[in-house]
C-alpha cells in the first residue's frame, strides 16, 4: 500500500510539473538588435501628375514612394558610399539606428545588419515602428507595413534560415504630417533549445563561403591568344538564380593597355577561334534564320560570312596560314532504333553511338568545299602540319577481344591528293600533334602504347592506362621514342613549339596542376612557375614567348595570366570575381601527410574553420575518391570542401594508393586494387589524423564520396566501424553489375580490373563488393543519386539499399530526379547540397532540425 501512495505522488508529482517542463522547453531567447548600419535619410518626391489614377484607375499612394527600388542593398560597410542624390554622398554609418526626423516632405532610411546562424534555425524577426517599411533579407522581400500609424506596431517575420551569414536590412519612409517619432527597432527571437549562440547579430561583412559563391558570379573557363601575343581572348560564364540560367561570352583584351576591345556578352556567338595570323576571330552565329560562321576583323571593325545555313555542323580548325580551315559535319546512321532493335555491341547503348562526324575543307580564296573523309567511321581530326599540306586523322573501332576493347588508327592525309599513309593501329591509342617541322609527332597516351614502350614499373604488373605518357613518333621511319618514363606527373595537353623547339605540357603533379617544358635535345624537364594550384589549360601565341593559362586554387576561384617564357614572370589579365569574394573568409588550408604500410606517402590536406579554435572540439569529414585521379586543389567542384569547413567541420581529405600524378609504381595500385589498398589508407590515415589533432571529436567522424569514391564509402563501412555515418553518392555497390551495366563499366574496368572477369577472379567482383559484405555493415548510411545515372547505375545504390534495409541496418535513399552522375540542374544542386549538410549536422552534430525540415517523416 505504501508503494502506491508513492506512485500515485510521484505521478502527480510529474503530472504537476508537465507544464512548466513544457514551457521550459519551448522558452524563446531573445537577440535585440542595438546597432545598425545607416544610410540616410534620403528625400523622396512625389512624381508629377501623382493626383492622377493610373491605368488601372488607382491613384498614386505615400507607400508606392516605399516600394520603388531606388537601390538594392547587395552588402553593406562602415564608411562605404551607397547613395548619391543632388550632389550629395550618402554612407553606411554605425549607430543605435535613431534618425532625425526631417522637417519637411518624404523621406527614406535604410538600416541595417548581419545575422550568422551556426546551425538550421527556425527564426523570427520582429519590427517595431510607427513607421512604414519594408524588410529584405538576402535581398529577398519578408515582411512589408505600407502605412504608417500613430503609435509603434510590432510585426513579425517567420523565417527558417540554413547555417550562414545573412544580410538583414529595414527600409522605412517618414512623413513628417504624421507627427511620430522615426525610430525602427529589431530583434531575433527564436527557441532556446538551439542554444543562445545559434544566431549571432553584427555588423561585419566578412563571411564564410556560402553555396552562392560557388554557383553564381563571372567565372573565367578559359584564355587564348592571338598570334602575335597582342590580344588575349577570355572566355567567361555566369549563372543567375533562380533557375541557373547561364550566360556565355567573350571578351578580347589588349595586353599592352589593358582595356576591353570587344565583348560578346549580349550577342549569341559560340565556337569562338582567333584567324591565324591576324586580329581576326571566326565564330558561329544566327545570319538572320540560320546558324552561319563569320569572320570579325578587330581592327577594321568588319564581319564576313563564311558559311551559311550550316547543318549538322560539329566543329573547325584554321590551317596555319588561314588559307583554309577544316570542319567537320555529323551523320545519323541510316537505321535509327526503333522500338525493337538489335544492340550492335556495348557501345550501342550510347545515344549518340549511331551518329558519325566526316571532315571538310572550306577555302578562303573562293569559299568552296571540298570533302575530306567518307564511310561508317568517324574520323577525328588531330592536327594540322605545319606546312598545311597534310592533316592528322585518326579513327576508332570497337574491338572486344583484347583489351581496352578499341582499337585506334592514326593517319596522315594529304590535302591535295587525298591519299592516306596509315601511321599505326593499335589497341592503346592516343592524342597526337606535330613537331614544328612536321617530321615527328609527339603523342600522348597508356604506358601501353606501342607495345608497352612508356611501361616503367619497379615489380612486373599491369600498368594504370590513366597514367598518360609521352612519346616522340617519327612519321618516315614510324618508330617511337618513350620520353616520360622517369617523369612522374601523369601527362595531359602537348605543345610542341616552333619558337625554341620545346615541348610543354600540362600535366596531373600528385594534386597540382602545372605546366612543364621538355627540351628535346637535352631531354630533360623544367616546370614553369605559376601563380595558381590548378592549371586548367593553357594556349600558346604563335609568334611570340608568350602563353597565357588560368586556373584556381585551393581557396580561390578562376584567374586568368600571361608568362613570359623568357623572363619566367606571369601577370595577371583576369581576376572576374575579385569584388564577389572580397568579403568571404577562408579558413586555414595546410598539407597533411603520412606515410603508408608499405612505405608510401599518402599525401592530403586539412582544411579548417574560420576562426578555427585549436581548443575546442570539432566534427570531422573525411573525404575522397580512391580511384584512378587525386582531388586537385582546385576551388569549387562537386565537393567544394571549404564548404563544408565553413558549416564548421574540419575536413580531412586524402590521396590513398592508385593515383596518377606520382609515378607508375604508385599509380598501378589502381589495377585489380579495389580497396586492397586505398581502403586501408583511409582507415590509418584517419587513424593517424584524430591522433595528431586533439582538436577534432574522435567520435564525430563522417566520411563521403562519389562514384569510386561512393564505392570506397560503401567498402570501407564493411571494413571498419570509426565512422559515425557515411554518404555514398553514385557508390558501386556490386562490382559485377557496374561492369556490364554502366555506361563505360567495362572500359573503366579494363583498366580499374585488367584481364580480371567475373568468371576468372571471384575474389575481386564477389569479396570486393560491399553488397555481399552487407552483413558487416552498422554504420548509418545515406545513399544519394542522380535517377538518370548513365555512368553507375542506380541499381547499385538500390542493391544495397535493399539489402541494408532487410537487415534492419540504418540506412536512407534520396534520388535528385532527373539528374545523371553529376547533379548540374541549378535548383536540384541546392537541394542535393543542402541534403548532404543536413545530414552531416544530425549525425556530427546532434542536430537533426534541417533534416527533418528536408524530409520530414510521414507515414506511406
Amino acid at each position: 500500500m505504501k508503494n502506491i501512495h508513492s506512485l500515485l505522488l510521484a505521478l502527480i508529482f510529474v503530472i504537476g510539473l508537465a507544464p512548466f517542463a513544457h514551457a521550459q522547453e519551448n522558452q524563446t531567447h531573445k537577440v535585440q538588435i542595438k546597432q545598425w548600419l545607416s544610410a540616410g535619410p534620403v528625400e523622396v518626391q512625389l512624381p508629377a501628375f501623382h493626383h492622377k489614377n493610373n491605368l488601372k484607375g488607382q491613384p498614386f499612394t505615400e507607400a508606392d514612394l516605399l516600394k520603388f527600388q531606388q537601390k538594392a542593398v547587395r552588402c553593406m560597410k562602415a564608411g562605404e558610399t551607397f547613395f548619391m542624390q543632388d550632389g550629395k554622398t550618402y554612407s553606411w554609418k554605425e549607430g543605435d539606428g535613431a534618425v532625425a526626423a526631417p522637417s519637411d516632405g518624404y523621406f527614406v532610411n535604410w538600416q541595417g545588419f548581419y545575422v550568422e546562424t551556426n546551425q538550421y534555425l527556425p527564426l523570427k524577426i520582429s519590427v517595431t515602428t510607427a513607421q512604414a517599411f519594408e524588410l529584405f533579407v538576402d535581398g529577398k522581400k519578408e515582411l512589408t507595413v505600407y502605412k504608417s500609424s500613430k503609435e509603434p506596431v510590432t510585426k513579425e517575420a517567420a523565417l527558417k534560415l540554413n547555417p550562414g551569414k545573412y544580410l538583414v536590412v529595414i527600409k522605412s519612409l517618414y512623413n513628417n504630417k504624421d507627427k511620430s517619432d522615426w525610430k525602427v527597432s529589431a530583434a531575433l527571437q527564436y527557441d532556446q533549445k538551439f542554444g543562445k549562440d545559434a544566431a549571432v547579430a553584427s555588423l561585419t561583412s566578412r563571411k564564410p563561403i556560402d553555396l552562392a559563391h560557388i554557383l553564381l558570379g563571372k567565372m573565367l573557363r578559359g584564355t587564348s591568344l592571338s598570334s602575335d601575343g597582342k590580344y588575349i581572348m577570355l572566355n567567361y560564364s555566369e549563372a543567375y538564380p533562380p533557375d541557373g540560367k547561364t550566360n556565355r561570352w567573350i571578351e578580347i583584351k589588349n595586353l599592352n593597355t589593358k582595356q576591353v576591345i570587344y565583348s560578346s556578352e549580349h550577342a549569341k556567338i559560340s565556337q569562338v577561334e582567333w584567324v591565324p595570323d591576324s586580329h581576326k576571330i571566326s565564330y558561329v552565329a544566327t545570319d538572320g534564320v540560320d546558324r552561319a560562321l563569320f569572320t570579325y576583323d578587330l581592327d577594321s571593325h568588319k564581319e564576313k560570312v563564311l558559311m551559311n545555313k550550316l547543318e549538322r555542323f560539329a566543329g573547325y580548325e584554321w590551317s596555319h596560314d588561314a588559307s583554309y580551315l577544316v570542319f567537320s559535319v555529323t551523320e545519323q546512321k541510316g537505321d535509327k532504333k526503333k522500338s525493337v532493335y538489335e544492340m550492335r555491341g556495348m557501345q550501342d547503348r550510347w545515344p549518340w553511338y549511331r551518329t558519325r562526324t566526316q571532315l571538310y575543307l572550306l577555302k578562303m580564296d573562293d569559299l568552296s568545299v571540298k570533302p575530306l573523309t567518307y564511310g561508317y567511321l568517324t574520323n577525328n581530326l588531330q592536327d594540322i602540319s605545319p606546312n598545311d599540306q597534310n592533316l592528322l586523322i585518326s579513327q576508332s573501332f570497337p574491338y572486344y577481344t583484347e583489351r581496352p576493347y578499341t582499337k585506334q588508327v592514326m593517319m596522315q592525309l594529304n590535302i591535295q591528293t587525298l591519299k592516306v599513309d596509315t601511321l599505326w593501329v593499335a589497341s592503346f591509342g592516343g592524342q597526337a600533334s606535330y613537331s614544328p617541322d612536321g617530321k615527328q609527332l609527339v603523342v600522348t597516351g597508356s604506358p601501353d602504347m606501342f607495345n608497352g614502350l612508356g611501361i616503367h614499373l619497379k615489380k612486373k604488373g599491369i600498368p594504370n592506362d590513366y597514367d598518360t605518357q609521352a612519346y616522340i613518333f617519327d612519321i618516315k621511319s614510324k618508330t617511337a621514342t618513350a620520353i616520360s618514363k622517369d617523369f612522374n606527373p601523369s601527362i595531359g595537353e602537348a605543345y610542341w613549339n616552333p619558337l625554341d623547339n620545346d615541348i610543354y605540357f600540362l600535366v596531373q603533379d600528385g594534386t597540382y596542376n602545372n605546366i612543364w617544358k621538355y627540351n628535346v635535345a637535352s631531354k630533360k624537364y623544367a616546370k614553369l612557375p605559376s601563380k595558381v594550384d590548378v592549371i586548367n589549360q593553357m594556349d600558346f601565341a604563335a609568334n611570340s614567348p608568350v602563353i597565357s593559362y588560368s586556373g584556381s586554387s585551393v581557396s580561390y576561384p578562376a584567374t586568368g595570366w600571361v608568362f613570359d617564357t623568357k623572363t619566367q614572370q606571369s601577370e595577371e589579365v583576369a581576376n572576374p570575381e575579385k569584388k564577389f569574394f572580397s568579403n568571404v573568409q577562408f579558413g586555414k588550408v595546410e598539407d597533411w601527410n603520412f606515410k603508408n604500410k608499405q612505405g608510401h606517402i599518402i599525401e592530403g590536406r586539412v582544411y579548417y574553420p574560420p576562426n578555427y579554435d585549436p581548443n575546442k572540439k570539432y566534427p570531422l569529414i573525411v573525404n575522397y575518391y580512391g580511384g584512378t585521379v587525386p582531388v586537385e586543389r582546385s576551388f569549387g567542384g562537386r565537393y567544394p570542401l571549404n564548404l563544408f569547413a565553413a558549416q564548421g567541420y574540419v575536413v580531412y581529405l586524402l590521396q590513398p594508393s592508385g593515383a596518377i600524378g606520382y609515378g607508375q609504381d604508385f599509380s598501378a595500385l589502381h589495377v585489380n586494387g579495389w580497396g586492397k589498398e586505398n581502403a586501408q589508407d583511409i582507415i590509418d590515415g584517419t587513424k593517424q589524423f584524430l591522433k595528431a589533432h586533439p582538436s577534432v571529436n574522435p567520435d564525430e567522424v563522417g566520411c563521403i564520396g562519389a562514384s569510386y569514391g561512393g564505392y570506397m564509402t560503401m567498402y570501407l563501412q564493411t571494413q571498419t566501424h570509426i565512422f559515425k555515418t557515411a554518404i555514398a553518392h553514385a557508390g558501386i555497390s556490386d562490382i559485377t553489375s557496374y561492369w556490364g551495366e554502366g555506361y563505360w563499366g567495362y572500359l573503366y574496368s579494363s583498366v580499374a580490373s585488367a584481364n580480371s572477369f567475373p568468371w576468372n577472379n571471384r575474389k575481386l567482383y564477389v569479396d570486393k563488393s560491399p553488397l555481399f559484405l552487407a552483413n558487416k555493415i552498422t554504420t548509418p548510411m545515406l545513399l544519394i543519386q542522380g535517377t538518370s545515372d548513365t555512368n553507375v547505375p542506380p541499381g547499385e545504390s538500390i542493391q544495397l539499399y535493399t539489402a541494408l534495409k532487410l537487415q534492419g541496418k540504418p540506412v536512407t535513399m534520396v534520388w535528385v530526379k532527373d539528374q545523371d552522375h553529376h547533379i548540374v540542374d541549378y535548383k536540384k544542386r541546392i537541394l542535393w547540397q543542402h541534403t548532404l549538410f543536413a545530414w552531416f549536422d544530425k549525425y556530427l552534430k546532434d542536430q537533426p532540425a534541417w533534416w527533418d525540415s528536408m524530409y520530414p517523416k510521414k507515414d506511406l
